[in-house]
């Protein structure tokens, strides 16, 4: 469980090296961007800490309707939090970032990224909600397997769409953004199919 939530915090680290190669106005986009979705991060961490300790109690007394109520708990807290998130990153995004930089950094680079890491946050809600409803199970190793999975494929993608390898167009920052969503969805896909099939 240690190894997943680092694993979840690489993500944001692999974005800040590879768009550090860009320049530094770009970097500090990305970072302000990973510093807000961080805070996000937190508060879905505790909606689903706090009904863990109750999943985990039915679990061991083999109460499944209890179970399932403290996974759906889960789920409604964070797809709340989510939409909180979303409407204040719609909202006040632009405000919350300028506290950090002047309208000149990343020429509304770091907005679009913003926009983009939004729609990764509804799989990181769902996928938070599985996981730890999985892990209170004894069953660790599927959730850390679909950390292991984004991180790679944040870090394929992050070096194809950032620098336009190949096929892929040169997106700079929204191409992190972009590859930091699509690992997101992955991660989701891998834990939610695995519990429906288990």
């Amino acid at each position: 469980m240690i190894l997943q939530n680092a694993i979840t915090n690489l993500v944001s680290f692999l974005d800040n090296i590879m768009v550090g190669q860009l320049g530094t106005e770009q970097m500090s986009g990305v970072a302000i961007v990973n510093q807000l979705i961080f805070v996000y991060n937190l508060a879905i961490f505790g909606a689903v800490s706090a009904a863990s300790i109750f999943g985990a109690q039915y679990f061991g007394k083999g109460n499944h309707k209890g179970h399932m109520y403290s996974f759906r708990f889960k789920l409604y807290a964070t797809l709340l939090v989510t939409g909180g998130a979303i409407l204040l990153f719609l909202t006040k995004g632009s405000a919350l970032i300028s506290l950090y930089l002047t309208d000149t950094v990343g020429n509304g680079a770091t907005d679009l990224a913003l926009q983009y890491m939004m729609v990764g946050l509804i799989p990181f809600a769902v996928n938070q909600s599985y996981a730890t409803n999985i892990k209170e199970t004894g069953q660790t190793f599927i959730p850390m397997l679909a950390s292991f999975v984004a991180v790679g494929t944040n870090a394929i993608l992050d070096y194809l769409m950032i620098f336009g390898i190949g096929p892929f167009p040169e997106l700079g920052v929204q191409g992190a953004a972009l590859a930091t969503v699509i690992a997101r969805y992955i991660e989701a896909l891998i834990v939610v199919i695995w519990a429906h099939i288990h």
